[in-house]
């Protein structure tokens, strides 16, 4: 069985670009796969990947969370 895609979004930022991809490992769990992808001078693209598997979802999702959660006080307190 081949590696499925469950979902995908991609994100444009000004200089990379973040790929999202929920996919179904061969053992049939889900995995999030996390991929920047930045050009560089030369006209390559310098790629790099996280995965996070469906036991850490939860505590992954908190992070980001957390971490967007202290943005917002962050940009309320300087505004």
């Amino acid at each position: 069985m081949e590696k499925q895609t469950l979902f995908t979004e991609t994100v444009k930022a000004s200089n990379c670009t973040y790929f999202f991809d929920l996919k179904e490992a061969k053992n049939g769990k889900p995995y999030l796969c996390i991929t920047s992808s930045e050009k560089k001078e030369e006209g390559d693209y310098e790629k790099k990947r996280v995965f996070i598997f469906e036991k850490d979802f939860d505590a992954f999702s908190s992070a980001v969370a957390n971490a967007m959660d202290a943005y917002a006080k962050k940009a309320e307190a300087a505004a």
